[in-house]
């Protein structure tokens, strides 16, 4: 069965804002939460500096697109996801 993620577009704009995703495919080992995306320089970097600080890589860092992402979770178990060069 297909189903598509959908984006939400700012009035104006063809740069999504938000979205939300399925736990399906490429998805289907993310937490179920509200996923903050985090811009950075370096997504490996900061993903290997995440590590260094005690934190965990949930996922990747894989490509999206012409960018990198990364999920991640901080010692006090708080997720977000890195997204960047």
């Amino acid at each position: 069965m297909g189903y598509n993620d959908c984006n939400m577009l700012p009035p104006g704009s063809d740069d999504p804002a938000a979205g939300i995703c399925h736990a399906r495919g490429v998805n289907a080992d993310l937490p179920p939460v509200w996923l903050v995306y985090v811009s950075v320089e370096d997504v490996a970097a900061s993903a290997r500096r995440c590590l260094d600080l005690g934190g965990k890589i949930l996922h990747g860092p894989r490509p999206t697109g012409e960018n990198k992402m990364c999920v991640i979770q901080d010692p006090a178990g708080d997720v977000l996801a890195l997204y960047g060069g």
